[in-house]
């Protein structure tokens, strides 16, 4: 997930703001609230502290390219592995040329994805 918003920061420099912002204002909250840096949280601390923030252009951002990292297409660095595909039961995207899209088709054969794409069972 991080490759995949690292890449999307990097082709808008109006998220990399977002982001510092964003980072620094939950660093803040750390320190305020449980007098140490975001970083030496525990799970429950980040959980809630991150509550505190979900109504903000940070976090809305922050999920939004978590989902679109989770189920994009692995090429662009999230979807590790194509998991969300399948956890969502798709084997990803198919080649039909185009003047075999009338005739009937074979098992299909999914596109391969450095070994991590799958063939259809029959």
């Amino acid at each position: 997930m991080y490759e995949f918003i690292l890449r999307d920061m990097k082709s808008n420099p109006f998220f990399v703001k977002i982001y510092h912002k964003g980072l620094h204002q939950l660093n803040e909250g750390a320190e305020h609230i449980y007098h140490t840096k975001l970083l030496q949280l525990n799970g429950n601390q980040l959980t809630d502290l991150l509550k505190m923030y979900e109504n903000s252009e940070f976090f809305q951002l922050l999920r939004d390219h978590t989902l679109e990292g989770m189920f994009s297409d692995p090429i662009y660095g999230g979807n590790y592995e194509a998991l969300g595909w399948r956890m969502l039961g798709y084997a990803g995207p198919t080649f039909h040329p185009p003047e075999t899209l009338n005739e009937v088709q074979l098992p299909t054969v999914y596109y391969s994805l450095e070994g991590i794409a799958y063939e259809e069972e029959t």
